[in-house]
């Protein structure tokens, strides 16, 4: 499959089976250095730009850092 640059790569459709599928897959992601995936809702029409048929789902990292006084 041809992808359109060396820094850009095409992401695969993965259709959702269930939660585990879904944890499994997303483990999957982030264990090869990816950042998350996007859900999508597969009754949701198109809309450009942010949709709320589409979700992003990743981890965010949280630092409690705190300075002491």
């Amino acid at each position: 499959e041809r992808q359109p640059s060396a820094h850009i790569e095409i992401a695969r459709m993965e259709v959702c089976q269930s939660m585990a599928h879904m944890e499994n897959f997303f483990q999957n992601i982030m264990d090869n250095g990816g950042e998350g995936i996007i859900l999508r809702d597969p009754k949701a029409a198109y809309q450009p730009g942010r949709s709320p048929g589409f979700l992003k789902h990743k981890v965010i990292p949280i630092c409690s850092h705190r300075k002491e006084s």
